[in-house]
């Protein structure tokens, strides 16, 4: 298929003019790496350690009003760190890198947590009206391996968190109203491990804290806009569950969440937004923390979260990363602003379905040099 043409130029123009958003950070060159970038730039980022020296400064010059807490360690000994801010009765857990090898999640929740504790009357008056739990980094070790995976059991964090019966015959349910197989028995003896000390101590955080709303940062591969653009998408926004798995008002919920974040990640002019394809994973996360899934001992916290995710763009050169981060910073306080305003409601759900698809794949570097690798 012949992809019609676009013109970048001014695009790109516009993000030079951008400003740095993150420390140890270079600037943003645009959402098309240009050859000599070349690849992710792993000293370019901050480190575990210099994460946890960041917020632990904030802290310190917060007068009080952010809190950081060690809730474990991880399988290496790494602190488990949430931060945690704000007086307000809408509380609202946001968290970074729970896959090691996805880069920028730590930074941008970095950034907007600077921006709470530096931002002046907006920020006070969003810290009257929210609480926030804040995670720049779930998976300490695999952040200091570049891996998805924890270190220990070499699993997927995302896979780790709780299913019970009635969970699993739920989605087989749903299963069979989309016309396909039932997931085998062996599939459920699989779920709710919670095999990994990071899954048990952030479940427990998680349950203490009961958060209304959750947002989960990631970042995915490299990919078109739609089916017949040449295009590439730089973030796309997700819900981790079928709408059959959820009751109305959470789906409704979660919808607006992803119009809000779109709408504002949408106003800069570099940044491509889709919606990512449909999934239905309910050992995930925040999958299972919209359904009230069981915890590490099959103890129940009764509570059901509002959950979406964000997807930035793969495949970069350590030059795009002041964008990347920006987009998620900027889709935060998309959604963050209208909860704290309350006007989160009035948003259309029905406009996430008219957010554009993501499209293919890119797989090669012909059209796009220096973008294969990750």
């Amino acid at each position: 298929m012949t992809r019609p043409r676009r013109r970048h130029v001014a695009l790109i123009a516009a993000l030079l003019l951008a400003p740095m958003v993150a420390p140890g950070v270079a600037n943003a060159n645009g959402p098309f790496v240009p050859p000599g970038q070349e690849t992710v730039n792993r000293s370019s980022m901050l480190s575990a350690a210099e994460v946890s020296a960041e917020m632990h400064a904030l802290a310190a010059r917060s007068k009080g009003a952010l809190r950081i807490e060690e809730i474990g360690r991880s399988g290496r000994d790494r602190p488990l760190e949430i931060a945690f801010i704000g007086t307000g009765e809408t509380r609202v857990w946001i968290q970074g890198r729970i896959h090691g090898n996805e880069p920028y999640g730590a930074e941008a929740s970095l950034d907007f947590l600077k921006t709470l504790v530096n931002g002046g009357k907006h920020a006070r008056e969003v810290l009257e009206n929210i609480s926030f739990a804040i995670i720049p980094i779930y998976n300490p070790d695999g952040f200091e391996e570049y891996r998805r995976q924890d270190s220990v059991h070499r699993i997927d964090l995302n896979r780790d968190w709780g299913v019970d019966r009635q969970i699993f015959d739920q989605i087989n349910s749903v299963r069979a109203s989309r016309g396909e197989a039932p997931l085998p028995e062996r599939n459920f003896t699989n779920y709710t491990q919670y095999r990994a000390v990071e899954s048990q101590q952030f479940w427990y955080a998680w349950a203490d804290f009961k958060p209304h709303h959750m947002i989960d940062l990631h970042h995915q591969g490299t990919y078109y806009v739609g089916d017949s653009t040449d295009e590439m998408t730089t973030f796309s926004v997700g819900i981790s569950l079928d709408p059959g798995m959820l009751s109305q008002s959470q789906w409704d919920t979660v919808r607006r969440m992803g119009v809000a974040a779109a709408d504002a990640a949408d106003k800069s002019g570099v940044v491509t937004t889709t919606l990512y394809p449909y999934i239905n994973i309910p050992e995930g996360v925040v999958s299972a923390a919209m359904l009230n899934g069981p915890g590490p001992r099959g103890e129940y916290a009764n509570w059901r979260s509002n959950a979406m995710f964000f997807e930035s763009r793969g495949g970069i050169g350590h030059k795009s990363s002041g964008y990347i981060i920006k987009q998620n910073v900027n889709a935060l306080w998309g959604i963050i602003d209208k909860m704290s305003d309350g006007t989160l409601e009035n948003v259309d759900a029905d406009r996430y379905g008219q957010i554009p698809n993501r499209g293919a794949t890119i797989t090669t570097c012909i059209a796009f040099p220096n973008q294969c690798d990750f």
